[in-house]
């Protein structure tokens, strides 16, 4: 059974304010662990990253809950070490590209061709191969636009998980999942015990209108019964996850813990 764990973006505002108090709310509801964001940004000097990821390391330790993974921007495989640096300092397994561009050399349009595809899931390995030197994983979480059809019928997302090393984790971000017209259940079973983390959020699910205010889970539009029926059984971490809302996030990352629960997660 995986562990339910809060991906910190969604209590993003209070978590810049009070960190140590955003983290205990988290355990208060139940939470056994978190995933961070925003790390390896390199605008940063080396010292203020460093002493960026003590103080998280503190608060999640305070607040008894364990880190499940991390959203990360990429460097270079051969420039890694001072992420790696960073990623240990917080306790990150797991390290998770949310988006292209956070890959070095890579941007949004990636997943539009298939040599783009190859180039990007081949990347990805080199990545992985640096990172496994430290005992940590390397992954990616999808969004809407990352189902374009390529000239052969199929889809760039498909396609590259297809590439990808089997070391290499998806984390499948169910709402966008479905927001891109995708059958998640099925999604899901067709990608198997390749997805170790999922992302699970709710709401009108609109293509015209992917960032339209989240709801609670299991107030939208997304099949989530369905998807917990079809969840793999090496999944580690099921994570509520909110972008926006017009709801007290508390409210609506609590109810999400609820709604796990319930289905038995």
């Amino acid at each position: 059974m995986p562990s339910k764990g809060l991906a910190l973006y969604a209590v993003r505002q209070e978590l810049a304010l009070d960190p140590d108090r955003t983290l205990e709310k988290v355990a208060e509801i139940g939470f056994a662990g978190v995933e961070p964001f925003g790390l390896g940004d390199p605008s940063l000097y080396r010292g203020d990253r460093l002493t960026r990821a003590t103080m998280l390391r503190r608060s999640i330790d305070r607040a008894g809950m364990t880190v499940s993974s991390a959203h990360t921007r990429f460097p270079l495989p051969s420039e890694m070490d001072w992420l790696l640096e960073e990623l240990a300092l917080v306790g990150v397994p797991v390290a998770i590209a949310s988006i292209p561009e956070h890959v070095l050399g890579f941007g949004r349009d990636v997943l539009t061709s298939p040599s783009g595809v190859q180039r990007f899931a081949d990347h990805f390995g080199h990545l992985a191969e640096r990172a496994a030197e430290h005992g940590v994983r390397v992954g990616y979480h999808n969004h809407w636009w990352d189902w374009p059809e390529l000239p052969d019928g199929t889809h760039g997302y498909d396609r590259f998980v297809e590439a990808l090393d089997p070391s290499i984790v998806v984390e499948l971000d169910l709402y966008w999942a479905h927001t891109a017209g995708r059958a998640v259940p099925q999604l899901l079973e067709r990608l198997g015990d390749q997805v170790r983390l999922v992302h699970f959020k709710d709401g009108p699910g609109l293509s015209e209108d992917p960032l339209a205010d989240q709801v609670p889970l299991g107030y939208g539009s997304a099949d989530l019964d369905g998807a917990v029926s079809a969840l793999p059984e090496q999944l580690e971490w099921a994570l509520v996850e909110l972008d926006r809302t017009s709801l007290d996030p508390f409210q609506v990352v609590s109810e999400g813990y609820d709604w796990l629960a319930a289905r038995g997660l």
